[in-house]
């Protein structure tokens, strides 16, 4: 089997065993039973869980932020319904990016921080406009907003009072 093919089963075992038990239970001979193959198989495609972490991470991050693009001209409102959507179609990768704190290896912990810097970044021109006191706080605030509203939606819960809630918050500005 090509090690490309190889590798995206390994990432998506790793994904599937985090998902249904959280980071600990992703180590390497747990990710080969459930590929089906041996342990060495494993440290083959990628040598360590570290960098087996690192590239699911990746993998995953570069999806998730593709499912989140709006057009630049698209406002809170629209990010808001879209990024909902996004984690509807998508909830194993988001429960990885969402996964609580405890338990989570730092390096997991330090990517997740930098990838909410880039959610950061946006939020910032998409709030710019609207001249919040505090530009800063209202970005951050919104991000907890936004991570809240994704939890509910990986809980099962509708996203329609998440939308209602952004469209009286920002309808006619966003």
């Amino acid at each position: 089997m090509p090690i490309e093919v190889r590798r995206e089963q390994v990432l998506d075992a790793a994904l599937r065993l985090i998902c249904r038990h959280g980071y600990a239970a992703a180590n390497m001979e747990a990710i080969a039973r459930e590929v089906g193959v041996a342990k060495t198989v494993v440290y083959e495609t990628y040598g360590t869980r570290e960098r087996l972490l690192r590239a699911l991470l990746e993998r995953e991050e570069m999806q998730l932020l593709a499912s989140l693009e709006v057009p630049p001209s698209a406002g809170l409102l629209e990010w808001v319904e879209h990024g909902l959507r996004a984690v509807r179609a998508n909830p194993a990768e988001w429960r990885l990016l969402l996964a609580p704190a405890e338990g989570t290896p730092d390096l997991v912990r330090e990517y997740l921080e930098s990838g909410r810097a880039v959610v950061l970044e946006h939020l910032r021109g998409l709030l710019a406009p609207l001249r919040p006191p505090d530009l800063e706080l209202a970005a951050i605030s919104l991000l907890a907003v936004a991570e809240r509203a994704a939890v509910d939606v990986l809980d099962g819960r509708d996203p329609a009072r998440w939308v209602e809630f952004a469209r009286r918050m920002f309808g006619g500005a966003a």
